[in-house]
């Protein structure tokens, strides 16, 4: 009996880690029949009519891309990115240079102006463009924006930034500064705050102008070629390529008008070479005349004349023989007035000595009468 016990345990001791070994977890997936989701649910037994839809989807969604694609249409659908706000820039800051605010005031009554603009706060930082022919800056004598050439413009504190004009309490125009020429939108308002004018600029030149240049880096300007609202029209300027003013003139519908100069590349005297004289505007076919031309000491050595109505009398035609009667006739009547012309002007009493003897000259077409005291007056 003791010997089948001690039996039983061994045979129970040796089948215990087998039992164990066989429960072990395994970390490893159990196979998935997938496809089950093909012959629908509970193996096929029920279905939900969805099978198999999967790639039509597909197909339907390319040949709608395709379709889409075909009239032109892209990126249809896609995912907006919200972007950035905008960082803004301080407000003594204009295109990244410090500024200065200035406030000029001028004029009386209901035509009182304020004027609120922005100069360059630090010297160093002006770099005015050679091609500016005139900077607007800030005149603290004046206490308003003036317009000075720009070779005047040393130590001049020099227009950059937003400016606003107020005349009467009421703006009238606004606009920006880039190193003092007219930069940005610029707007003009009438007293009733109507829009009246509205020009875009690229640092002083309107915007859109054809500019040409002599480098291909874009650095040296060529000439510049106005152009306003699609319409050649505006100031026109040609340039030497050491940066000097070559030509100007104006440009109405691509026609010269007004006054056109010429100059010299350099000139000890002065550069102006030639100035020219058109139409007042495009219908005007007036023959352009050149009024004068010097050389580069800033000699004369081409005027156009004068007409001669302007300055040389009418010449008055020979008097015959026959009327020699009627002349001495008109030389008594003319002596006759030239008395009464002198009486005149000396007994009026309103009068002083000069004023008697410049009304004696204009009434006596050019003769002079030396007035005289009257015998009552004790000079």
């Amino acid at each position: 009996m003791i010997l089948r016990v001690l039996l039983f345990g061994l045979l129970l001791c040796l089948n215990l880690p087998t039992q164990a070994q066989n429960r072990a977890i395994t970390t490893n997936k159990p196979l998935i029949d997938t496809s089950v989701h093909e012959k629908g649910l509970f193996n096929g037994r029920f279905s939900s009519g969805l099978e198999g839809k999967v790639e039509e989807a597909k197909k339907f969604k390319e040949d709608s891309k395709a379709f889409i694609e075909s009239l032109g249409v892209k990126d249809l659908g896609k995912k907006i990115v919200k972007t950035a706000k905008k960082k803004l820039q301080p407000r003594d800051e204009y295109a990244g240079i410090k500024t200065e605010h200035k406030l000029g005031n001028y004029g009386s009554g209901v035509r009182m102006t304020v004027e609120e603009v922005n100069v360059v706060k630090y010297v160093e930082d002006e770099a005015i463009s050679p091609y500016s022919q005139e900077i607007s800056i800030f005149d603290p004598a004046q206490s308003r924006v003036v317009t000075i050439p720009l070779k005047d413009a040393k130590n001049a504190q020099i227009c950059h930034g937003p400016f606003k004009k107020y005349v009467n309490q009421k703006l009238i125009e606004e606009g920006f500064y880039y190193m003092g020429v007219k930069d940005g939108r610029w707007e003009n308002y009438s007293s009733e705050n109507e829009l009246e004018n509205k020009v875009y600029y690229e640092k002083g030149f309107t915007a859109g102008s054809i500019i040409h240049y002599y480098d291909a880096s874009k650095k040296k300007i060529q000439e510049v070629i106005p152009r306003f609202y699609g319409k050649i029209r505006g100031t026109y300027y040609a340039f030497y390529p050491n940066g000097s003013l070559k030509e100007d003139g104006r440009l109405d519908d691509s026609v010269k008008v007004g006054r056109w100069r010429e100059y010299h590349e350099v000139g000890s005297g002065g550069r102006l070479k030639k100035e020219w004289r058109y139409g007042k505007d495009k219908f005007d076919t007036t023959e352009p005349l050149l009024i004068q031309e010097r050389d580069q000491q800033s000699k004369i050595i081409f005027q156009t004349k004068e007409p001669i109505s302007q300055h040389k009398p009418t010449n008055l035609p020979p008097m015959d023989s026959d009327d020699d009667e009627d002349s001495e006739e008109d030389d008594a009547s003319e002596e006759g007035d030239l008395i009464h012309f002198a009486i005149l002007c000396l007994f009026i009493p309103e009068l002083n000595l000069k004023t008697r003897a410049d009304m004696c000259l204009q009434l006596t077409k050019g003769v002079r009468n030396t007035p005289q005291t009257p015998p009552d007056l004790i000079v």
